[in-house]
């Protein structure tokens, strides 16, 4: 089998508004003489620029207590999310936003609609490419590799369904502060999103539904998930069973700081 066909199995159409979250040691154990260039050539072909590509590029460039940090340059500064997600950021017909924390890089027609000045104060919320997602028809998140604590959504749904902490910074502990900072300046920020390991039990909810199904080639495995039926569960699991977005007690000090804030 190829990777483009694989990608076909997967259901990845002509047009779709795809999100794509990704693993490529894990895509290159079960295509090995696949090259990150060929896998971003692959989605490009099928989706076509009648839809639209979209790879997180975060750098988490927030200014510290502690004094020292990063400063977010939106030609320069590398992805901290993945091989592939550099990859692509780097080729060619592809823009990239400039929020120094949580900043995208995108090809096709979302192009029209959200250029490189993108810089919403809510990162992954109102404004945001999460935002834009949500209020696009044919939208989805291919995942091929990771599981859901890769859900860049999810944090999406922790702000629309106002979690108990969905405005509150649980990185005290890394002398994190709510100021994102770029070549551009300083920037104040309404929501910083937290952890997110937990999302695996929203993936568990979902897949006990009979609502995903995964697509599975030489243990390499992918989802296909549209977006209206993320929102649409998301509003139920996450105002309904928050407390199971959780990390357990004394295993992660920032959903430790959450939970004795609200819970």
């Amino acid at each position: 089998m190829i990777f483009n066909d694989y990608l076909n199995i997967v259901g990845l159409k002509k047009g779709l508004n795809i999100i794509v979250h990704s693993g490529f040691s894990k895509i290159k154990n079960a295509f090995p003489d696949l090259t990150p260039e060929e896998s971003i050539s692959a989605l490009k072909d099928i989706v076509t620029e009648e839809g639209s590509i979209i790879f997180p590029a975060f750098t988490y460039c927030f200014k510290k207590s502690s004094g020292e940090y990063d400063i977010f340059d939106s030609l320069n500064s590398k992805s901290k999310v993945g091989l592939l997600s550099e990859r692509f950021r780097m080729s060619d017909g592809v823009i990239r936003t400039s929020s120094p924390t949580h900043s995208f890089a995108l090809w096709g027609k979302i192009k029209n609609e959200i250029d490189e000045t993108n810089s919403p104060e809510s990162p992954l919320g109102k404004g945001s490419v999460m935002n834009w997602l949500n209020t696009h028809a044919n939208s989805y998140v291919l995942m091929l590799g990771p599981e859901f604590s890769s859900l860049t959504f999810g944090h999406y749904l922790e702000i629309v369904t106002k979690v108990p902490w969905y405005n509150y910074s649980p990185w005290d502990y890394m002398n994190v502060l709510s100021i994102g900072v770029s070549t551009n300046g300083e920037q104040k920020l309404k929501e910083i999103p937290g952890c997110a390991k937990s999302f695996v039990n929203f993936e568990k909810y979902l897949l006990d539904k009979n609502l995903i199904q995964k697509s599975t080639y030489e243990n390499l495995s992918a989802y296909l998930i549209s977006i209206k039926l993320l929102y649409d569960e998301g509003l139920v699991y996450f105002s309904n069973y928050y407390e199971n977005l959780l990390c357990g007690k004394n295993t992660c000090p920032a959903c430790d700081s959450r939970r004795k804030k609200f819970l």
